[in-house]
C-alpha cells in the first residue's frame, strides 16, 4: 500500500477518534460498562439466551418451557433497553454509524465520480435493476 494512502488513512482515523460522535459513543459505552445493575441484567439475559439455545438443540425440546423462556428473554431485553445508559449507548452508536456512513459515501463518491454511489449504487451492475 502506498505510504501516502497509509498516512491519510491514519489521519482520517485520528480525526474520527476526535469526532464528537466517537467521543460520546465511547463515553456512553464506558458508563454502561461501569453500571453493575446494567451488567447484571445483561449477564442474566445472556444466560437465559444460552439456555434457550440449548433447549432448541435437544432432540425433544419442551416447547412450553421454550415459550416461557422466550418471554422472559423479551422482558429482560425490554428492561435492558429501557435503562438510560443502554439508551445512551444505542443512541450514540446510531449517531456514530450515521457519521461513518457519511464518511463512506464521501469516499465512495470520490472514487466513483460518475455519482452513481451518491444514489446508493455500489458501482457494480451485478444484480442491479437499473439506474434512475
Amino acid at each position: 500500500m502506498s505510504e501516502n494512502v497509509t498516512q491519510k488513512a491514519r489521519a482520517l482515523a485520528d480525526a474520527i477518534k476526535l469526532s464528537p460522535e466517537f467521543i460520546l459513543m465511547r463515553a456512553a459505552e464506558d458508563a454502561a460498562n461501569q453500571e453493575e445493575d446494567l451488567l447484571a441484567l445483561y449477564r442474566l439475559y445472556e444466560e437465559k439466551r444460552e439456555a434457550v439455545e440449548q433447549l432448541t438443540m435437544e432432540d425433544d425440546p419442551d416447547y412450553d418451557r421454550m415459550m416461557d423462556m422466550t418471554h422472559e428473554l423479551e422482558e429482560l431485553k425490554a428492561q435492558y433497553n429501557a435503562h438510560p445508559l443502554a439508551k445512551a449507548v444505542t443512541r450514540s452508536r446510531r449517531d456514530f454509524s450515521a457519521m461513518m456512513k457519511e464518511v463512506n459515501m464521501i469516499l465512495q463518491s470520490a472514487l466513483n465520480p460518475e455519482g452513481t454511489v451518491a444514489r446508493g449504487c455500489s458501482g457494480s451492475c451485478a444484480g442491479c435493476s437499473g439506474c434512475d
